[in-house]
């Protein structure tokens, strides 16, 4: 967890750093810092991935389970429930 820790307290800072950036190098590491800006596509997913009518649900997970999701997530840079749908859509698909 002192990943997610790093990176809240990079925010606190003002520094613009992505989450996949700060788990790829070490802090207070001299390297040039690359910031990303993401694609035309990916603006225009994110846009229909909000149109999407949604249901909150509410359920109890193991918190190894969630921790490895929200890094994850962090990594991919995708929310937590957008990695739980693609992955409830790929056991539906699988198992019918």
């Amino acid at each position: 967890m002192s990943k997610i820790n790093d990176i809240k307290n990079m925010k606190r800072q003002k520094k613009v750093i992505t989450p996949s950036q700060a788990l790829a190098e070490t802090i207070g590491d001299d390297m040039k810092q690359v910031h990303t800006v993401p694609s035309n596509k990916e603006i225009e997913k994110r846009k229909e991935e909000r149109k999407v009518e949604r249901k909150r649900v509410s359920f109890d997970l193991r918190t190894d389970l969630h921790k490895e999701l929200k890094m994850e997530a962090l990594v991919q840079e995708k929310n937590i429930y957008i990695l739980i749908e693609e992955a409830l859509e790929k056991y539906l698909k699988e198992n019918k």
